[in-house]
């Protein structure tokens, strides 16, 4: 999609990264926030209220509270190009940031601003990589059940289309709690018992069964959409909104107190179409991101 490049950083032996969206020539963007317990960074700005109009990049993390530290990075990148919001003393470029908690899957170790860099260095328009990079390197599921394993998940890319050349492209870090399922209501991806069979986590929670104590694994699925249609702040929290449907399609349980879901929307072009049609568009190419994160899933 033009006018929005995507960039990632993987630390394999860490088992974290970061992945990076650049908008060299500002956009606007909302956010929905439908987890308990989300990370994040300078969201206020893209509050419809805020008199911040734009935005200049985006950063998905692992790390938690500290991977959000790697959007200086991203600052600098882009003020070394003297891209940002103009100023009396010089130009801020805004870039909010989320988080997934990742640092017990090998290393407690964030991404830094120095990878964060490296990743805009990267950094290229129409990048549909996708699987165990970035922010969704050390990415886990299924994390419900006490004795059953856990998956891993990853970083997931979609995008859909209409024939009037309507945009909609969406990246999911799957961190989640709960399993992944297909159109179906099948599981692909989640808990699974020592027989390699899923253990199947809302039926265990509808059994009557408690829960483990889930923040010793803290979850949290992140997702960014794009689009090429022209949208406000207000227009685009409200696409945001429906978009989170497709997060509910995919994952159960969904939204729960131990993660930290959160979905950007954001507006790089400038066609006309309805907040209908593209809420309805993001809400798709989100449950297929989600499909693809785990599409290579294996059990940890």
């Amino acid at each position: 999609m033009n006018g929005v490049k995507v960039g990632h950083y993987t630390n394999v032996e860490a088992g974290t990264g970061v992945s990076v969206f650049l908008f060299e020539q500002s956009a606007v963007g909302a956010y929905w926030i439908c987890g308990s317990a989300p990370a994040t960074h300078e969201l206020v700005v893209l509050d419809p209220d805020n008199s911040v109009p734009r935005l200049h990049g985006l950063v998905l993390a692992g790390g938690s509270a500290y991977g959000l530290y790697a959007a200086k990075g991203v600052m600098t990148y882009l003020t070394e190009r003297s891209i940002g919001h103009p100023t009396p003393h010089g130009i801020v470029p805004i870039v909010p940031a989320a988080a997934i908690y990742d640092l017990s899957y090998k290393q407690a170790q964030p991404p830094t601003d120095k990878e964060a860099y490296q990743a805009c260095l990267k950094a290229i328009e129409n990048n549909p990589q996708s699987g165990r990079i970035g922010a969704g390197t050390g990415a886990t599921i299924g994390k419900i059940i006490p004795d059953a394993k856990h998956m891993s998940a990853g970083l997931g890319y979609a995008e859909v289309r209409l024939a009037n050349e309507i945009q909609v492209m969406a990246y999911a870090v799957v961190n989640t709690v709960g399993d992944v399922l297909n159109a179906a209501g099948e599981i692909v991806a989640g808990a699974k018992w020592e027989n390699g069979q899923f253990a199947h986590c809302e039926k265990y929670l509808l059994s009557g069964q408690a829960e483990q104590e889930l923040f010793n694994h803290a979850n949290t699925t992140l997702v960014a959409v794009m689009t090429n249609a022209k949208f406000s702040k207000g227009e685009l929290r409200r696409i945001g909104k429906m978009a989170v449907a497709g997060m509910a399609r995919a994952i159960s349980p969904c939204f729960t107190q131990y993660d930290g879901d959160i979905l950007f929307c954001v507006s790089v072009g400038d066609k006309v179409a309805s907040e209908l049609s593209v809420g309805t568009l993001a809400a798709e190419a989100v449950r297929l991101a989600i499909l693809n994160a785990v599409k290579d899933a294996e059990v940890i």
